[in-house]
């Protein structure tokens, strides 16, 4: 459904296209996800492909480990796995707006897919240990929203929350979780 809706936005905006120049942003910062050793790195670029939409793609990635003091006996099972690292595109719904003169500002609805990594700290794991967890790959889908701020023509921040559903599971024989968690950003932008 989505698809066919930007299929039908980006058709009636073919003939605008033409008369638009190119916008590229690409962003580069911090991240932040619910759950121990939340803060992570994140970059993308950021493209338009209409006057209402446009694509992103992007990865984020959390480089310090999950200390052994977060490997305690949790009372639901969801609590276990934590978003690690990911891959997302994600097209882009731009609502329209007045510009003030001397800075600019845009604002996107947005929904994507991607692949997550998650870690398993469930303490009776097979074969995990200590601090050891397992860190495994799953398709992911996320909702959320994000705004550009720039300050003249080619710099400026871009702000970005979106809640990330993914399914979780042990690798024993268990019940699958399905997994929602919060993702927030604060990101340096590069617009040319």
């Amino acid at each position: 459904m989505l698809s066919t809706l930007l299929v039908l936005v980006a058709s009636s905006g073919v003939a605008q296209a033409a008369a638009l120049e190119p916008q590229v942003r690409l962003h580069f910062g911090g991240n932040y996800v619910s759950g121990p050793s939340p803060f992570g790195l994140s970059l993308g670029m950021d493209a338009r492909l209409t006057r209402l939409v446009s694509m992103d793609v992007g990865a984020f990635v959390s480089p310090v480990a999950i200390g052994e003091e977060e490997f305690v006996d949790q009372t639901d099972n969801a609590d276990y796995f934590h978003l690690r690292h990911g891959f997302y595109f994600a097209p882009g719904i731009r609502i329209p707006h007045p510009q003030p003169r001397t800075w600019a500002w845009e604002f996107f609805l947005r929904a994507g897919t991607g692949v997550v990594w998650f870690a398993d700290t469930d303490p009776d794991a097979y074969g995990l240990g200590g601090d050891d967890y397992a860190v495994t790959a799953s398709i992911g889908g996320f909702g959320g929203a994000d705004a550009f701020v720039r300050f003249g023509p080619h710099f400026g921040l871009r702000f970005v929350g979106r809640a990330w559903v993914y399914q979780g599971q042990h690798p024993q024989a268990d019940e699958p979780a399905l997994l929602v968690q919060p993702q927030l950003a604060v990101e340096a932008m590069w617009q040319f």
